[in-house]
């Protein structure tokens, strides 16, 4: 009877249009989720990447002409944001390694010297990560992922300084807005396809202790920074310089947000899948 009535039900299509009414439903409630959660990963993983590119254009600075910083800047910071975006765990570790052991250097030391306070943040992120690598099995691919996000922040970082020589100027804010969806586009529909063949033979352990360890630095460094940018301000020693820079950092910040927004939204919007590889 159960049966039949179940056939009785697909024949006169009341069954069937409440279930094509319910899935469709269904499919569109799950686009719109999926364009939520990946626009707001996008611009959280952007918004790494924009402070984590002024910065180290800041760094590198010094030592490669104005034009040419853009392309190690974004490949060092598309190399984190890589690690954010495929190998969260990995890189929980090592910000919680460096923040530790960065803070902890600053509250501790009298005679405080960024080289002290980098090799203390290295060997702490290296700890964390090989004692993470050891008891997880989550690690495996984050340094594979690091190279990609490396090799994508360079591609992007090379063909928006071909841009600047071909005389177009921009901002930190347009900047980042365009590296983030360039090197997340490459990293997703095309590097990473050939980077993922590569076998990685390290030991979990190293891998972990590697990328931690990079991490970990990365994140006291920025610590330093925001201390410095601190205390110059409290004894009012360069203040204007100090505000201009503050204005400059929250402009990458929010110029790689918005690009990773409107990015993720908008691939998930077509229904491009997260990594093309798995197709």
């Amino acid at each position: 009877m159960k049966q039949s009535s179940s056939i009785a039900l697909r024949r006169d299509g009341t069954g069937s249009s409440v279930a094509s009414d319910f899935s469709k439903g269904t499919g569109y409630h799950s686009q719109r989720s999926d364009i939520f959660v990946r626009a707001i990963i996008w611009g959280f993983v952007g918004s790494i990447f924009g402070g984590l590119y002024i910065g180290f254009t800041g760094m590198l600075a010094p030592f490669i002409s104005s034009d040419l910083v853009i392309i190690p800047a974004a490949a060092f910071a598309g190399a984190v944001g890589a690690a954010f975006y495929g190998s969260f765990q990995v890189a929980i570790i090592g910000t919680l390694a460096g923040s530790f052991s960065g803070i902890g250097y600053l509250i501790l030391s009298e005679n405080q010297q960024l080289n002290e306070m980098a090799v203390i943040s290295l060997l702490a992120g290296v700890v964390a990560g090989f004692i993470y690598g050891n008891t997880h099995h989550e690690v495996s691919g984050a340094l594979m992922k690091a190279l990609t996000g490396l090799i994508t922040g360079m591609i992007a970082g090379i063909l928006l300084w071909l841009l600047t020589r071909m005389g177009m100027n921009f901002n930190n804010y347009f900047t980042t807005a365009l590296l983030v969806p360039i090197t997340g586009t490459f990293y997703i529909y095309g590097i990473f396809k050939v980077i993922n063949r590569l076998e990685c033979r390290l030991p979990l352990p190293m891998v972990g202790s590697l990328v931690a360890g990079a991490l970990s630095v990365v994140v006291a460094g920025s610590i330093w920074i925001v201390h410095e940018a601190m205390l110059a301000n409290y004894h009012l020693a360069e203040a204007s310089a100090a505000h201009v820079e503050f204005k400059q950092i929250m402009g990458a910040i929010l110029g790689g947000t918005t690009g990773g927004l409107i990015a993720g939204g908008l691939y998930a919007w077509v229904g491009l899948k997260w990594l093309a590889w798995r197709d």
